[in-house]
């Protein structure tokens, strides 16, 4: 199956009409779809498959919040970032006052080709469809 782009008017005020592509988001695969589709493609029973990547949710959580960045080989690396205001004086700056969010950033597995130019595991061989409306 095809990732689907469906092409849409780009709105801004006062500016003539331009269209972009954008991908067409569909159903969320929950953690328990994975862990089944996963235990069918081996000899692990879902409720284990869902269990470790229950745990792993859990402790990645875990460090997370201790300042570690988790990489997951084949998969990516997610780190925890804050979203601050800034302030005339270092004296000044106040946690509860300054930081205005916690966010956590997700760098996905890449490798480099012909030069400079990332390519994307996740990206690689995707198969574009244009849906019509």
């Amino acid at each position: 199956m095809a990732l689907q782009v469906k092409v849409q008017k780009l709105k801004k005020k006062g500016q003539p009409d331009k269209w972009y592509g954008k991908t067409v988001k569909r159903q969320d695969v929950t953690l328990k779809q994975l862990a089944h589709m996963i235990s069918q493609s081996n000899s692990v029973t879902e409720s284990d498959v869902y269990g470790v990547l229950t745990a792993l949710v859990h402790e990645m959580k875990f460090f997370l919040q201790m300042g570690h960045t988790i990489k997951l080989d084949g998969f990516g690396n997610f780190h925890l970032t804050i979203e601050s205001e800034t302030v005339e004086d270092k004296s000044d700056y106040r946690l509860k006052e300054h930081v205005k969010r916690v966010k956590c950033k997700f760098t996905p597995a890449s490798h480099r080709i012909t030069g400079r130019k990332l390519s994307y595991y996740f990206c690689e061989g995707v198969d574009l469809e244009l849906k019509r409306e």
